[in-house]
């Protein structure tokens, strides 16, 4: 036991928002690892808790509850298990980064610093890149600020493609709708690679399992955070190792 808990490439996930995101995240968690056995895989500890409070709620509704208790007892959950990382497959949730990572002592792999290694190194530096996700996620400017930063241009969902595509396709994902989602997604999509982003970062976790990454057009001009977390985190375990 013991061993299994000084494992140094052990990770947590720090998952439930929502549960299918989380498999889906877990899914190319192995598909990216490189292994030929059950031995050379990723030792993981997974917390799949789908009642936190509404991150998307919390930001935009006056006076609703906080997820911020709730994801510091899971952080605490993961910590306790031994794990010497966490990720956590949830766009929104990032906003409380900084108050869940200020007290940890091991890494805490950000999302969007993911995507941004992601998008440096297929060569898009300076690109101009789309922006769909909830409206906490866009009005908040989650992807926004860190994009412009690293001198890349953001061009972000309107208020319109955002309430009327993007939030029923996410909202119809959670009902395991994807036959209806997709369409949505896709329209959101088209919509602002027409008005000039070169590729679109599907900022909502819920967004890659409904459009699915695995067809060709969605995988020429969409960015997948999930994937971008997911390989984020082979690379820490592979360095973690050595």
């Amino acid at each position: 036991m013991n061993s299994m808990v000084s494992r140094p490439d052990k990770l947590g996930i720090l998952g439930g928002m929502g549960p299918l995101a989380t498999v889906d995240f877990l899914g190319k968690l192995i598909a990216l690892t490189p292994a030929k056995d059950d031995n050379d895989h990723i030792p993981v500890v997974v917390s799949s808790e789908p009642h936190i409070p509404s991150r998307g709620q919390a930001l935009m509704v006056k006076d609703a509850p906080s997820p911020l208790p709730a994801l510091m007892a899971r952080r605490d959950f993961l910590i306790s298990a031994g794990v010497r990382a966490i990720a956590m497959p949830c766009n929104t949730a990032h906003y409380w980064y900084q108050e869940m990572a200020a007290s940890m002592d091991i890494p805490f792999i950000h999302i969007v610093d993911a995507v941004i290694a992601a998008l440096v190194s297929s060569g898009r530096d300076g690109a101009t890149i789309g922006l769909i996700g909830t409206q906490a996620t866009v009005e908040g400017r989650l992807y926004e600020d860190p994009l412009n930063d690293r001198g890349f241009r953001c061009l972000v969902a309107d208020a319109a493609i955002t309430a009327d595509l993007v939030v029923p396709g996410i909202a119809l994902v959670k009902e395991y709708r994807m036959d209806e989602a997709k369409p949505l997604l896709r329209q959101a999509t088209q919509a602002l690679l027409d008005a000039g982003a070169e590729v679109v970062i599907l900022g909502c976790t819920e967004l890659p399992v409904g459009l699915d990454m695995d067809d060709p057009w969605v995988g020429e001009h969409c960015v997948d955070p999930t994937g971008a977390l997911a390989q984020a985190c082979v690379d820490w375990a592979l360095a973690a190792r050595r």
